[in-house]
């Protein structure tokens, strides 16, 4: 009796065992569709056996049927480990990419000739300055080149002020996956510990909330450059950049830090900061070369942050700036490089165009200021840059400076100064005896003077009583030698102390400063305002003889074939303006070619892997449907042992009545 009634222990186990692995495939089958979830597969196991006799070849013992020996949770952590690399570098290189084509969308370069129709297509410039060559006094080739000019500004202002706008979207993208992140370390963190109290006691396995991290370090892996390791606790610790970023105690939290000048956000951590000494441990370190050789091109918010910059810039960025600080800097940002390359381009035209109107030379002078004492203070100009007033051109009304084209809203092209190289003269006042003087010719003027080999007047010290600078009420004594007479009067002097013969220069002011207002960029640049409301103010014609200059416009239409801009610092390579553009142009496309490609490689490399992941973790339909009917008939098959053995009790126990 007991051997049979051990037959049915026997038989429960085996419906036990069924219908729990009939629940598992079900259970397989539900999740086929939930994002992350891992097949779970059940291994049977003998349920043990009873010891009841030795014999001499062997114990013989008798079993008590199958259990659950083990559910597995088939997971490959190579693949796992492989698959979220590749994804955050294939993060990495489509964001860039993404950035890249959307400068190139900026341009409207899909066709290769939107904006390169403002420098060489009919409605160019260029074009104008050619109807002006053959006629520069007529006022409507004059307003053609003023019209075109504008239309050159807004085309050139929009496209960069497109940049600037998606810098700032770029920006709001940066914000929002560092959030993102401290999201994902926290959840990680959290599922750590409720993992850790479920295994603790070595019974359950917390299948589902493993799968939820690992969930979570897939879409972490593809936002930052991370590591991670699985400590025995089943604790999950992990790095990004090299830091710790979660361990058993806490997520350390990236921090936001805002530039107030540009509202730009930089990932650092607050662990290792000292805002209060305005030191940060940023995120991201760019002092390193991209490559995968270094592993350093890895992670969407790095891509963002190089893509973005750290702020607006312009020709100065570019134009004579050390090649080695370029290309750590605005070349490592595509945003900032388009930028400075389009400005640049503007300020060579601007300038090229300015300086021909207003040509230029150098020359040396002093210049003396009065001070308040009656003192004087000598400003010495050494190899200046002046307006070259001999050779240059002039509007209808013949003023000196001629009108630039193109103005900066923060200065003027040129600042007037009255040169100290003449003479000190006492300039003759009164209507007596002009014994004592002599008419001398300066210039266009004649002027009555003191003849010193003449005159009969004494030198002496006269007191004059001038406001104290200091706004006081007292006035301050000062005394000085000079030719005094009995006639003369404090109010009616005899003389007057002047210098006349001094030259009249007009000092440029250089755009190479720090303000932006002062500088020929798209930021602070227009045409000319007295250009756009009287037309023939425009240099036309040659200073002195008034007659027109006909080599002027063949000038300025020459001027878009001068080799001059290069497209990165310290290079040799000079291109004209239409030929920088298109320079300018073919580098970003074929940048963004590999960086398109280049992510388009590493999508299939990350598919390819997720495929051999899904083939080990992946919910397969038929496969579970398979199993359920193996595992219904096993069931069904237990039942018709329990049913057999409970029988052949029935007929045992009916016998013994």
């Amino acid at each position: 009796m007991a051997n049979g009634m051990e037959g049915l222990f026997v038989g429960n186990s085996g419906l036990h065992a069924a219908q729990n692995a009939i629940n598992n495939s079900a259970n397989n089958i539900a999740n086929v569709n939930t994002k992350g979830y891992v097949r779970q597969q059940v291994v049977m196991a003998d349920a043990g056996y009873n010891f009841f006799k030795s014999a001499a070849v062997s114990d013989q013992r008798m079993g008590l049927g199958v259990s659950i020996g083990e559910i597995v949770h088939a997971r490959d952590v190579f693949l796992d480990k492989s698959y979220r690399e590749e994804a955050g570098r294939q993060a990495y290189y489509d964001a860039y990419a993404n950035a890249i084509e959307e400068v190139q969308s900026m341009y409207q370069e899909l066709e290769g000739t939107a904006f390169k129709d403002v420098l060489t297509g009919d409605s160019s410039l260029w074009t104008a300055f050619q109807l002006l060559a053959e006629d520069p006094s007529d006022t409507t080739n004059q307003s053609m080149v003023i019209q075109r000019s504008n239309l050159l500004l807004t085309r050139a202002s929009a496209i960069y002020s497109s940049l600037s706008t998606y810098q700032s979207q770029i920006n709001i993208q940066i914000s929002n996956d560092i959030d993102r992140v401290n999201e994902l370390g926290n959840e990680i963190h959290a599922l750590n510990l409720q993992i850790q109290a479920i295994e603790a006691g070595g019974v359950e396995t917390a299948y589902d909330l493993r799968d939820q991290r690992d969930l979570a370090l897939d879409e972490l892996g593809s936002l930052v450059n991370m590591t991670y390791s699985e400590g025995s606790t089943g604790m999950v610790t992990v790095k990004v950049e090299g830091q710790y970023f979660i361990d058993e105690a806490r997520c350390y939290e990236m921090g936001k830090k805002l530039d107030r000048s540009t509202g730009y956000v930089d990932a650092y951590w607050p662990h290792l900061s000292n805002p209060s000494t305005d030191f940060y441990q940023y995120v991201f370190d760019f002092t390193q070369p991209i490559s995968t050789d270094y592993n350093t091109d890895v992670g969407e918010i790095k891509a963002l942050v190089q893509a973005r910059g750290n702020g607006l810039t312009n020709y100065t960025d570019n134009l004579h700036a050390d090649p080695n600080t370029y290309s750590s800097t605005t070349g490592l940002s595509v945003m900032e490089e388009a930028e400075a390359q389009l400005d640049l381009l503007i300020h060579g035209i601007a300038t090229a165009i300015n300086d021909l109107l207003c040509p230029n030379t150098t020359a040396s002078f002093d210049v003396r200021t009065e001070n308040a004492d009656g003192t004087y203070t000598i400003t010495s100009y050494q190899n200046v840059t002046v307006l070259d007033d001999e050779a240059c051109n002039v509007g209808s009304d013949g003023q000196l400076p001629p009108r630039e084209l193109f103005t900066r809203v923060g200065t003027e092209r040129y600042t007037k100064v009255e040169a100290t190289n003449g003479k000190t003269y006492y300039i003759y006042n009164q209507e007596d005896t002009l014994e004592d003087c002599i008419t001398i010719n300066i210039g266009n003027e004649s002027f009555t003077v003191r003849d010193p080999a003449k005159a009969t007047e004494n030198m002496v010290t006269v007191a004059t009583y001038r406001d104290n600078p200091n706004g006081t009420a007292d006035r301050i004594k000062y005394t000085e030698k000079r030719p005094y007479s009995q006639y003369e009067t404090e109010k009616d002097p005899k003389y007057t102390k002047k210098m006349i013969g001094g030259k009249t220069y007009w000092v440029l002011e250089e755009d190479y400063t720090a303000d932006t207002a002062t500088q020929y960029t798209l930021q602070s640049m227009n045409v000319n305002d007295e250009l756009e409301t009287q037309v023939n103010l425009f240099p036309h014609l040659s200073q002195g003889t008034m007659e027109i200059d006909y080599n002027m416009g063949k000038a300025l239409s020459q001027a878009w074939s001068n080799k001059g801009l290069s497209l990165y610092p310290g290079s040799t390579a000079k291109f004209s303006f239409s030929d920088y553009y298109d320079e300018m142009a073919g580098v970003i496309a074929v940048a963004g070619s590999t960086y398109a490609s280049t992510s388009e490689t590493l999508y299939n490399s990350v598919t390819a892997i997720d495929n051999q992941r899904s083939q080990v973790t992946g919910v397969s339909t038929d496969e579970e449907l398979t199993n359920m009917i193996k595992y219904q008939n096993a069931y069904n098959a237990a039942s018709r042992y329990i049913q057999t053995v409970s029988d052949m009790l029935d007929v045992l126990v009916s016998s013994l009545s």
